[in-house]
């Protein structure tokens, strides 16, 4: 079974639906058009020769079925996109990581063991002494009929790093298989096929990101790279973004053909849905994690805050409020230290750690387990009153920190990033009676701060974390 048999002598989609009960009827051809970057457009046909002849580079370095390599990316090249197809081919377990720190990047090689390191053409290798680094030409062209595959719908197709709760560096073990089911189930909902061009709007080592390649190999569809700071809407149907990169894309006056965006990462604001439907874009909910590939549940955005139904291939259960998962897009395990250990399962469910409720079959989630806190005797979910705040037209983000108070021992503080104007005394007085109305008095943030802009532009999501520590810096806890 050949990964370049998908690129060139059967379209993807015909070739996956052979190993699933995919039911989508469309199939593109060899010479239509894979994928759109800056530096040109690639058929099928042509993407294979090129992933064979990066496969055969890898090969000549030593790199065999079953290595893991570390591939260090800014966000989403065109080179990232063909070692990590190159390495599916050969069979070598791939970790896709973003540029960190020395120690930190350091510390993900030393979990993954042993490993190789490829580090994108962007980045100056020598800031990053790392160990067996890989070298890649891409300029050339291979035989796709060269070798054998060692492709495998069993094999380990990806090691993403999460921080989870503990804030520790975890790798997160998918299949092929696994991001397949994601794939399929999210397309039963969403709708898109060969005649889809889907935007990699999101980093290859965010699983949100990982998700939108699985769909394009799963559909046969274009795929159209995000490259450098702006976002090239032209020709793209179908995206996933985070609600900050959607209000961007609404800001351009050039035409728009999207039809549907998956949003995630952060709140959803209602204004911002009713904005991309007057522009004919169709906006989507999703509630997901690492461990499950991505998206878990979907709806279309309307007044109701839920993240939707369970898509296809998936299973949620609630426990006390307490949302567990399972189904085929969950992780087979962690990688440590070189071998994959099982994920911490309750009778073959994982808890997520988040707190949620069912509403006319839909999942609304309630917030994080360790998100919540108790001031004056009540428990507080910060996610409750960040709910309330979105739906002021000024806050594109808010964030509840928990800051100490001799009386309450907690009380909650707002952190926002707002679309327009500045906080001033007048729109902090309108979010005051905008809590009012909607919250219990104890729940009401006692002030509001802007949040400092180099903590918004650290990845796709704003670290709590960070946000907490930033607080704690600045001495506004006491």
């Amino acid at each position: 079974m050949s990964l370049n048999t998908l690129f060139s002598h059967q379209s993807p989609l015909c070739y996956w639906s052979k190993c699933s009960d995919n039911k989508a009827s469309l199939a593109p051809q060899a010479n239509d058009i894979a994928l759109l970057c800056r530096v040109g457009r690639y058929s099928w046909s042509e993407l294979a020769s090129r992933v064979a002849a990066v496969r055969q580079q890898l090969l000549e370095q030593g790199l065999a079925s079953s290595d893991v390599l570390m591939l260090v990316t800014a966000h989403s090249s065109l080179q990232s996109l063909l070692v990590y197809l190159a390495a599916l081919e050969e069979g070598i377990v791939v970790s896709i990581v973003p540029l960190l720190p020395e120690p930190e990047l350091i510390k993900r090689q030393q979990i993954l063991g042993g490993s190789y390191c490829y580090l994108c053409p962007t980045i100056d290798s020598r800031l990053l002494p790392l160990m067996n680094s890989v070298q890649v030409d891409f300029s050339v062209g291979g035989d796709v009929t060269s070798s054998d595959s060692n492709f495998s719908l069993s094999h380990i197709a990806s090691l993403i790093f999460t921080s989870g709760s503990t804030g520790d560096p975890k790798a997160v073990a998918h299949t092929v298989n696994n991001h397949l089911a994601s794939a399929m189930g999210l397309q039963d909902s969403f709708h898109f096929d060969a005649t889809s061009t889907w935007l990699l709007s999101l980093p290859l080592f965010h699983v949100s990101g990982l998700a939108i390649v699985w769909r394009w190999l799963l559909s046969g569809c274009c795929l159209r790279l995000k490259e450098g700071q702006g976002l090239d809407l032209h020709g793209v149907s179908h995206t996933s973004m985070v609600p900050t990169q959607l209000q961007r894309a609404l800001q351009q006056q050039t035409p728009l053909t999207l039809q549907r965006v998956l949003l995630g990462g952060a709140i959803i604001p209602h204004q911002l849905a009713h904005a991309a439907r007057e522009r004919g874009i169709d906006t989507w909910a999703g509630y997901g994690l690492t461990e499950m590939a991505s998206t878990v549940t979907a709806k279309r955005v309307d007044e109701t805050d839920s993240a939707g139904r369970v898509l296809t291939k998936r299973a949620i259960k609630l426990e006390e409020q307490r949302i567990f998962v399972a189904g085929d897009t969950l992780a087979v395990g962690y990688w440590k230290n070189g071998s994959l250990s099982p994920l911490p399962l309750q009778n073959g469910w994982f808890d997520t750690q988040d707190l949620g409720d069912w509403q006319n079959d839909e999942l609304v989630i309630v917030g994080r387990a360790d998100n919540l806190f108790i001031s004056g005797g009540e428990n507080i979910h910060c996610e409750e009153i960040e709910r309330v705040l979105m739906k002021h037209q000024s806050v594109a983000q808010a964030f509840i920190m928990p800051i100490a108070d001799h009386e309450f021992g907690h009380r909650p503080i707002a952190l926002l990033s707002l679309s327009q104007e500045t906080l001033t005394s007048e729109l902090k007085q309108q979010l005051n009676e905008l809590c009012l109305a909607h919250l219990q008095k104890f729940k009401c943030p006692i002030n509001y701060l802007p949040i400092p802009s180099h903590l918004l532009n650290q990845g796709i999501k704003v670290s709590r974390a960070k946000l907490k520590a930033w607080l704690s810096d600045t001495n506004l806890t006491q």
